[in-house]
């Protein structure tokens, strides 16, 4: 919970249950294990703090951007064509490969975006 400031010439102060935007981004700040992500693969917390065991949220980090990197890529392929059924080879689809190839490029990306977010937000255990 919040506090208001006393006003000039009153002995109390308020009680806020509900804090408003403003004050959280003054004072508060959330420490996290692992991030909530925005569509765009941001974080979405106020200043966020990694706290427990940094491998582990490098780990959980690594993992959740390169799910988001990977499904943004399948979401932009969409349009790709497919060979219709009974008709193809045993050749790998060279459509297939140049997704997957861009997948593994995206998670690599992600991958480099989460260990640098830890390591700059890093703060110890939380003890």
């Amino acid at each position: 919970m919040a506090i208001t400031p006393k006003k000039e010439g009153t002995e109390s102060s308020v009680l806020q249950d509900k804090p408003t935007p403003a004050a959280a981004e003054k004072g508060d700040h959330d420490r996290i294990v692992m991030a909530s992500r925005r569509a765009d693969g941001s974080m979405d917390q106020t200043r966020p703090e990694f706290i427990g065991d940094k491998d582990v949220a490098i780990a959980a980090a690594k993992e959740q951007l390169a799910q988001q990197a990977t499904s943004a890529v399948d979401v932009a392929a969409r349009g790709v064509s497919s060979t219709p059924e009974g008709e193809g080879s045993s050749e790998p689809d060279p459509d297939v490969a140049a997704l997957k190839a861009a997948q593994d490029k995206a998670i690599s990306a992600a991958e480099s975006q989460a260990e640098r977010e830890v390591n700059d937000l890093h703060k110890g255990l939380g003890d």
